[in-house]
């Protein structure tokens, strides 16, 4: 029951606050690298608020208290890790549902050296509920800050980096030590301490944005606990200042938090103090430390044995395998391989943890006994009389005097054996598979195996006849032979080297003429079997003639080779279709064919030898010649001026483009546009041109075909370029040249057609002036200048009556001039009753959400806001509700 408890303490409060520090490095110049890690328990992603800010509000203070930067560290996913958990003492066990997360997160800021530093500070609540040494935890939040020494410093400093992470868990009663100890890429002397966690953030504002400004308040530490016993532990728990190195032995299990201090001193003089504030869970860990060794099960394995090990909570052990009279007969594996000098009976010891308190012992008797591994072998067979005979022979692994005992079935002639390779065993092929059992025996070890010895139909050899002819002399044979697994076929010729052993072989015959081919069809354990067949060979008769390529539809002529024949006896047909002239040939190498018109046509060619007839058909091509034009939408206009160009060429086959478009462009796309950057008057031209099919080109030229007019320079004074919102008047003054006509807008929605004028801004901020101005072509240009207006305005009514009569029932303040806005409003026990990030949204008097009407009395309002300039605003006042 007690480990149960402990599991529940640990998991009933997931995803709090456990723990986490700040470091920095410095990197050139004077940028620092920023390193936050937070830690907290397992758990759901949102629960209680509590999971991972992201991202996390960090803000740096000089050593006045004043805010310098705050900074928001985006979250890095791929560096939210579990904390491993490790235990030094191998007597203990940690229950399986010990949780931690670390999650990292990093920024680069730029901190000039100033006289007393700056300190680096992030806060989050809340701890768990369930933590022992501190009053009140769930409302007690974490401090976790780093201090970055001033100018009186005259070399730059990085801060002491803890080695390893904490641990995530202790156990009651069990021993523990940790190298807590830091390092410090300057190489300053380091002092390692206890010391007070930090508070920081409440239930109400759990991530404080920014963080408080310095110094800082200590947690409040329960009843008998403080910085330097914060565990309940016998001996305490100590930390060395020199090494870091920390051990004690807690004594009782709950959730306790623990700070450590490394302070880092160059040359004696104090430079800075980096605290870590974690969570130590301790609980109930039940060793239950158990050595077990399963019984023997395999004998007459031979001389080497494999041995299991069914130990539980172990974390390492010592075997000796009882092998009087030598020393290396022991093993410190888990699950071992020995070999014995000879065979026997020995006696196994398995020690679990051995040299620990915990360790715990066991026996067990394994005998070492030769092994034998028979196995059956089919050496072969003899045909006789058209039966089968077969020849076996036992193959094993024993070494002894070995007795043989064969039994071939009852039908086997004969039906046992004692030879160790009896032959001429007649297995009876009445049946088809014939179980063959060997035993074999060797003192007190006996083994037997077992083969299924499969008696195989005769095969029957069978040649498939010839159906093709004037095919050449490669020939390809085909077999339908039954019950056969190999084949050898033997081609009839005088080489060396006509045979083959593949199931449909291919052969070249080295000549024309008669061939008897001979094929033999074997089978495992079976006796043979030949076939025999006479075939003829003649030349390959393939009939075929180049490809033409095609031609353009003026003055075309095609010219033809007829391929393919064997013999000068063969005779040729060839067609050309009805467009030809002539229309059919009977020459081999018929020439000057035309078409008289456009068009893909069919060419057949016909050979006949040898009493073979084979013919061939391909396509010819003849193109219509190409045609060009072409058109464009603009012929003028102002600089830039952007003018499509459209072809409207033509023919059978791809057609290429290269425009000349007169200003130094070109362009090979088909429907080009072409962008004018000076004015003047440009000639186009366009050629087009095929590289296959009909080839050949056109080209085209329009003169003068595109005007292009010049643009006005626009330009104009401001004065001045920074005014204030009080004051925010500004003198306008032309310097555009070429132009007729002017217009400006301003960017709070100004609008003027003089040349000349002022303005009066209504808005603060980065303002703008922007000017169009026209030339006689009507071409128009323009120009942007900003000008700075600095200040806003902001009023905050001190009183309401928000009673429906329409009259002041609403509070909302009057704010101009900002970017980011936030408003809370309290009641006088500190409750938040409203809240908005909407500027324009008012308080219409209710409470959380609208769940309630407010009651009458006084509220205190806070609102934070960024100017149009970036810079932070805070104001506080308070308002009274009457109905």
């Amino acid at each position: 029951m007690a480990v149960l408890g402990a599991a529940l303490a640990l998991n009933g409060y997931a995803t709090h606050i456990v723990g986490g520090e700040i470091t920095y490095e410095k990197l050139s110049g004077n940028s620092y690298e920023i390193t936050l890690s937070v830690y907290r328990d397992c758990g759901p992603t949102n629960t209680n608020g509590t999971y991972f800010d992201d991202p996390a509000a960090v803000a740096v203070y000089n050593d006045g208290g004043g805010l310098v930067q705050n900074l928001s560290l985006s979250l890095v996913f791929s560096q939210v890790e579990l904390v491993p958990v490790v235990l030094e003492n191998p007597c203990f066990v940690l229950p399986p549902d010990v949780c931690v997360e670390r999650a990292v997160y990093t920024a680069t800021v730029n901190l000039p050296p100033v006289p007393g530093g700056y300190v680096v500070v992030y806060q989050r609540c809340c701890r768990n509920p369930s933590i022992v040494n501190l009053d009140f935890p769930q409302d007690t939040g974490a401090t976790f800050f780093a201090e970055i020494p001033g100018s009186e410093i005259t070399t730059a400093n990085s801060s002491p980096v803890y080695t390893n992470w904490p641990p995530v868990a202790l156990c009651a009663g069990g021993a523990f030590w940790f190298d807590h100890s830091a390092t410090d890429a300057d190489g300053d002397s380091l002092v390692y301490e206890f010391c007070a966690p930090l508070h920081g953030g409440d239930p109400d504002f759990p991530a404080p944005n920014p963080p408080s400004a310095p110094p800082y308040t200590p947690v409040n530490w329960g009843a008998g606990y403080s910085a330097t016993y914060p565990i309940d532990s016998s001996p305490a728990f100590t930390i060395d200042p020199q090494t870091g190195y920390m051990q004690g032995t807690p004594t009782s299990p709950g959730q306790y938090v623990v700070g450590i201090c490394v302070s880092e001193y160059r040359n004696g003089v104090y430079l800075s103090t980096t605290r870590r504030d974690f969570q130590f869970n301790v609980t109930i860990c039940d060793p239950n430390i158990i050595a077990a060794i399963p019984e023997q099960t395999e004998f007459c394995d031979g001389l080497t044995l494999e041995f299991a090990n069914e130990s539980t909570n172990a974390s390492f052990y010592h075997w000796d395998f009882g092998v009087e009279g030598i020393v290396s007969d022991t093993s410190n594996l888990f699950e071992p391989t020995f070999t014995y000098p000879d065979t026997g009976v020995y006696t196994i010891t398995l020690i679990a943890n051995p040299g620990w308190p915990c360790a715990d012992t066991a026996y067990s008797v394994y005998a070492s006994l030769p092994v034998i591994a028979p196995d059956i072998v089919v050496d072969g067979f003899d045909c006789v009389n058209n039966g089968v005979l077969f020849n076996f022979s036992a193959l094993t692994l024993g070494g002894g005097t070995l007795q043989y005992l064969w039994d071939f079935g009852p039908g086997a002639s004969p039906q046992f054996s004692t030879a160790a390779a009896p032959t001429g065993i007649d297995l009876n092929e009445e049946d088809d598979q014939i179980l063959v059992t060997l035993t074999v025996s060797d003192g007190d070890c006996e083994e037997y195996a077992t083969e299924e010895v499969v008696i195989a139909p005769a095969p029957e050899a069978v040649i498939v006849p010839q159906e093709s002819f004037c095919d050449g002399l490669l020939y390809v044979f085909e077999q339908t032979s039954a019950n056969a697994e190999t084949f050898y076929w033997d081609f009839g010729t005088p080489l060396d080297n006509d045979f083959s052993f593949l199931s449909s072989p291919s052969f070249l015959f080295p000549d024309t003429g008669h061939f008897t081919i001979t094929l033999v069809a074997s089978a495992p354990f079976a006796c043979a079997d030949t076939a025999y067949m006479d075939f003829e060979i003649y030349g390959l008769l393939n009939p075929s003639f180049p490809e033409q390529d095609p031609q353009c539809l003026e003055g075309n002529s095609f010219s033809f080779q007829g391929l393919g024949a064997t013999t000068s006896t063969a005779a040729y047909a060839w067609n050309f279709g009805l467009d030809a002239v002539p229309s059919t040939s009977a020459a081999p190498n018929p020439v000057d064919i035309t078409f008289s018109t456009a068009g893909t046509y069919l060419v057949t060619l016909q050979i006949s030898e040898n009493g073979c007839e084979e013919y061939v058909e391909d396509l010819v091509y003849v193109f219509n010649d190409p045609t060009i034009d072409f058109s464009f939408n603009t012929a003028e206009g102002c600089v830039p001026l952007g003018v499509s160009f459209n072809a409207m060429a033509t023919a059978d086959t791809q057609l290429f483009y290269d425009w000349n478009f007169g200003d130094g462009n070109t362009s090979v796309v088909e429907d080009p546009v072409n962008y004018y950057q000076l004015p003047g008057q440009f000639d186009i031209t366009l050629t087009v041109y095929t590289v296959n099919g009909c080839i050949a080109s056109e080209t085209m030229t329009i003169e003068d075909a595109v005007q292009v007019r010049p643009l006005p320079v626009a330009g104009f004074t401001a004065d001045p370029t920074q005014v204030d919102i009080l004051n925010p008047l500004v003198n306008v003054t032309d310097q555009s040249q070429f132009a007729i006509d002017c217009q400006y807008y301003t960017s709070d929605g100004g609008q003027y057609t003089d040349c000349d004028f002022q303005h009066a801004f209504s808005q603060s901020g980065y303002q703008w002036i922007h000017q169009y101005v026209t030339n006689e072509y009507g071409c128009v240009n323009d120009v942007v200048q900003y000008i700075i207006v600095n200040g806003f305005v902001f009023y905050a009514p001190n009183a309401f009556t928000p009673d429906g009569d329409g009259i002041n029932d609403i509070w909302v303040p009057v704010l101009s001039g900002w970017t980011t806005y936030e408003l809370s409003i309290f009641n006088r026990w500190g409750d938040r009753v409203f809240h908005t990030l909407d500027a324009s949204e008012p308080w219409l008097g209710d409470a959380h959400n609208g769940s309630h009407f407010a009651r009458d009395e006084v509220y205190t309002y806070y609102i934070r806001f960024s100017d149009l300039l970036g810079l932070p605003h805070e104001y506080t006042g308070h308002i009274t509700l009457l109905r």
